[in-house]
C-alpha cells in the first residue's frame, strides 16, 4: 500500500483494527467536520429555484453558492484573457445604455408632462447600475428603464390625476410598497415560481424584446421623413451606415485581414468605432440639420413647481405643494402590487435568459438575492429621489452578455441528408463586475459632459439600437425555426439541433404556437390601452406550457423546449445519484460478505502478527484504505455518467 511498508493483506481483522486507529486519532477533526457539515448540508443541495419551505432558505442558499465567487468577480476582469474583452464591452455598452436612457427619458418626459425626464432617466440608470454591480448576484444583467415600466408609469399617472393625488409623492408610496412586496418574495422563495418557466416562454420573451427594439429604431429613423426630405435622407444614411458597419466589424475577426490582435480589437470595438465614425461624418456636413442628443445644461431635476422653482431632489411623501391624504397611502398599495409583478417578471425572465446553460456561464445564479437587492436598494432609492424605476433590461443585458462572450464554431450534420451547418456557440464568458461598475460610473459622469454628448446625432444612436436588436436575434431557436418556413425544399434544411428526432409537422406546429403568443404580446405592447397588462399575458403563457405534453411527445419537448431550470437542478442530480448510491451499497455489501467468507477459511488471506507491525505502518495503511474507499462513490458516479452520455449520444 505504500513504499517501504510491510506487506499487509486486507482481512476483516485488519480492517477492524485500522478502523479503531483512525477513529482514535481523528475524533476531534471528525467532530469539527460534522459541525461544519451540519451548517452547510441544508444549503449544499438546494437548487437555484427550489422551494426550501424555510424562512429565507433560498436567500441563504444563494449566498452559499454565490459568496465564494465574489472576489473573483472583481479580479477576473484584469486577467490577460478578459482585459481587452472587458474594455471593449465597457465602451460599447456605455454608449448603448446611455442612448437607451436618453431615448426612454424623452418618452418619460412626454408621457408624464415633464415630471420625469431624460436627466432623471440617466441618473436612475447610473445609480441603480452602481448599486447592482456591487451587491447583485448576477452582475451581467443591466438595470435600466423598460417599455413595460414606461407604460405602467403613464397608467399610474392617469390614476393619480383622476383621484386628485400628486404624482411624485404617490410614486414614493408606490415604490415603498413595491419594495416591501419584493422583499417578501425574496424572503419566502418567490422566485421558485420561475421553475415552471421553460425555454418556450424564454424564447418568446426574448423575441419580443428584440423586435421591440428593432421596431423602435425603425420608427424613429423613418419618422424623420415627416420633416425636411434632405435632412431625413442624410439621417437615414447615418443610421443604416452605423448599423451596417457595426454588423460587418462584428464578424471581422473571421476575416484574413491584418493580425489576429487587430481583428479581435476591431470586432470588440465595432459598435464604438461605428458611432464615432458616423458622428464625425455628421459633423463634417454642418450644412445639413441633424437632430442631436438633448440634455439639460445644469445638474437639476426636470420638473418645475407651480411657482417656477425647480422641484427638490428628495420627494416629500406627504406632498410637495399640497397635503397627501392618508387613504392615498393605502390606495397606492394596489398599483404597487402590479409594479411588483412587472418587476418580478422583468427581473427573473431576464436573469433566466442570461443563466441558460447554452450561454456557458460557470458561476451560479442568485435569483432570490437579486430580488432582495431590488427591494432594499433600487426601488426605495428611485422612489425617494423621483427617478424612473429600473429593472433588468433584457435587450441590454443580452447585448452585454454577448459582448463579454467568446464563441467557437460547431458543425452540425444532418443524419439523413448529410448536410452540415456551422453554428457559433458560446465558449467562455467574462463573468465579472468591473465593466458593469465602470459603465454606470461613466453614465453618471455623462451628466457633466452634456456639451460633448450633445454632438452625438440621434440617428447614429438609432443605428446602434437597430444593431442591438438584430444581433440579439442570433442564437434564438424561435427565429431559426421560423426561417425554415422560407425554405420550401426540405432537403435544403440546415442541420439545426432543434430538428434532431422531431417530425417536421410537429416542429412547425410548435413554432406556430410560439408565433401566436409572440404576435399577441407584440400587439399588446403597441396598443397603449392594454400595454400595462402584457406581463399578465406572460403569466398565461406559463400556464399554457403544461398543456404542450398533450400535443407533443416527451422526446419532442426535450428537444424543442429544454428547461433552463434543469441545467442547475441540484435536486434532480441528487435523485439521479440515489439509485447509483443504492447500487454501490449493494455491491459493497456483497464484496464484504465474500471477503468475510474467504477470510474465515484462511485460504487466500494471511496477516502477520499485530505486534510485528509498527503503528506508523498501520496508520499509513489505514489512510490509504480510507482514500480508496472515499473515491469509490465518485468513480461509480463517473462510470454511470459516462454510460448516460454515451447512451445520449
Amino acid at each position: 500500500l505504500s513504499t517501504g511498508s510491510p506487506t499487509v493483506l486486507l482481512t476483516p481483522r485488519f480492517v477492524a483494527h485500522t478502523q479503531c486507529v483512525v477513529a482514535e486519532n481523528s475524533f476531534c477533526s471528525l467532530v469539527s467536520s460534522c459541525m461544519m457539515a451540519v451548517s452547510t448540508a441544508s444549503m449544499e443541495h438546494v437548487k437555484p429555484l427550489q422551494w426550501t419551505r424555510k424562512f429565507a432558505g433560498g436567500l441563504r442558499a444563494d449566498l452559499y453558492r454565490r459568496g465564494p465567487c465574489y472576489l473573483s468577480d472583481w479580479t477576473d476582469a484584469f486577467t490577460g484573457q478578459w482585459r481587452q474583452k472587458c474594455t471593449s464591452s465597457t465602451l460599447f455598452i456605455f454608449f448603448a445604455c446611455l442612448s437607451a436612457a436618453i431615448s426612454f427619458g424623452a418618452l418619460f418626459d412626454k408621457g408624464t408632462g415633464g415630471q420625469l425626464g431624460a436627466f432623471e432617466t440617466i441618473l436612475s440608470s447610473a445609480l441603480s447600475g452602481v448599486v447592482w454591480s456591487i451587491f447583485s448576484g448576477q452582475p451581467l444583467a443591466i438595470m435600466g428603464a423598460t417599455g413595460p415600466e414606461l407604460a405602467y408609469t403613464i397608467v399610474f399617472l392617469k390614476m393619480c390625476d383622476s383621484l386628485g393625488l400628486e404624482f411624485l409623492p404617490a410614486r414614493v408610496w408606490q415604490g415603498l410598497w413595491c419594495a416591501f412586496f419584493t422583499i417578501l418574495l425574496a424572503l419566502f422563495d418567490g422566485s421558485a415560481v420561475c421553475a415552471y418557466i421553460t425555454q418556450f416562454t424564454e424564447d418568446v420573451f426574448s423575441a419580443l424584446i428584440s423586435f421591440t427594439y428593432i421596431l423602435a429604431a425603425l420608427n424613429n429613423i423613418f419618422r424623420a421623413f415627416e420633416g425636411s426630405t434632405k435632412a431625413a435622407f442624410f439621417q437615414f444614411l447615418l443610421s443604416f451606415g452605423a448599423f451596417g458597419l457595426s454588423m460587418y466589424l462584428r464578424t471581422f475577426r473571421n476575416t484574413p485581414w491584418m493580425t489576429k490582435w487587430l481583428r479581435n480589437a476591431f470586432a470588440n470595438f465595432g459598435a464604438t468605432i461605428s458611432l464615432l465614425i458616423f458622428s464625425g461624418i455628421a459633423g463634417a456636413f454642418s450644412g445639413v440639420a441633424v437632430e442631436t442628443l438633448n440634455l439639460p445644461e445644469k445638474f437639476e431635476p426636470t420638473m418645475k413647481l407651480s411657482d417656477g422653482a425647480v422641484r427638490p431632489w428628495v420627494i416629500n411623501p406627504f406632498g410637495m405643494e399640497r397635503g397627501f391624504p392618508v387613504w392615498g397611502i393605502f390606495f397606492t398599495a394596489f398599483p404597487a402590487l402590479g409594479l411588483c409583478i412587472l418587476g418580478f417578471l422583468d427581473q427573473n425572465l431576464t436573469t433566466l435568459l442570461i443563466n441558460r446553460k447554452a450561454n456557458a456561464l460557470k458561476k451560479p445564479p442568485a435569483y432570490h438575492w437579486d430580488l432582495l437587492v431590488c427591494g432594499i436598494f433600487i426601488y426605495p432609492l428611485c422612489s425617494i429621489l423621483g427617478l424612473p424605476f429600473t429593472h433588468a433590461a433584457t435587450i441590454r443585458s443580452l447585448t452585454n452578455l454577448t459582448s463579454l462572450t467568446d464563441y467557437k464554431e460547431v458543425v452540425h450534420q444532418d443524419k439523413g441528408t448529410k448536410t452540415t451547418t456551422t453554428v457559433k456557440v458560446p465558449d467562455a464568458v467574462a463573468e465579472q463586475r468591473v465593466s458593469h461598475l465602470v459603465i454606470h460610473v461613466l453614465i453618471g459622469l455623462s451628466t457633466f459632459l452634456a456639451p460633448v454628448l450633445k454632438l452625438l446625432p440621434l440617428s447614429v444612436c438609432y443605428g446602434i439600437f437597430l444593431y442591438m436588436g438584430i444581433s440579439s436575434m442570433s442564437g434564438n431557436p424561435f427565429f431559426d425555426r421560423i426561417s425554415l418556413w422560407f425554405i420550401w425544399d426540405t432537403r435544403m434544411y440546415p442541420a439545426l439541433p432543434c430538428m434532431q428526432g422531431v417530425e417536421l409537422t410537429k416542429l412547425h406546429l410548435y413554432t406556430a404556437i410560439q408565433l401566436i403568443c409572440f404576435s399577441i404580446l407584440l400587439v399588446m405592447t403597441r396598443v397603449d390601452a392594454v400595454a400595462a397588462f402584457f406581463p399578465f399575458f406572460l403569466v398565461l403563457i406559463g400556464i399554457l406550457r403544461p398543456l404542450l405534453p398533450h400535443i407533443f411527445t416527451k422526446h419532442e419537448l426535450e428537444v424543442l423546449d429544454s428547461s433552463s431550470v434543469e441545467d442547475n437542478d441540484a435536486a434532480s442530480l441528487q435523485r439521479k445519484k440515489e439509485p447509483q448510491e443504492d447500487e454501490l451499497r449493494r455491491r459493497t455489501s456483497q464484496q464484504r460478505k465474500m471477503v468475510d467468507e474467504d477470510g474465515s477459511n484462511d485460504h487466500n488471506f494471511s496477516l502477520e502478527s499485530k505486534d510485528n507491525i509498527s503503528d506508523e505502518a498501520v496508520n499509513d495503511a489505514a489512510t490509504q484504505t480510507k482514500k480508496v474507499v472515499d473515491i469509490l462513490p465518485d468513480l461509480e458516479g463517473l462510470a454511470v455518467g459516462i454510460d448516460e452520455t454515451v447512451a445520449g449520444s
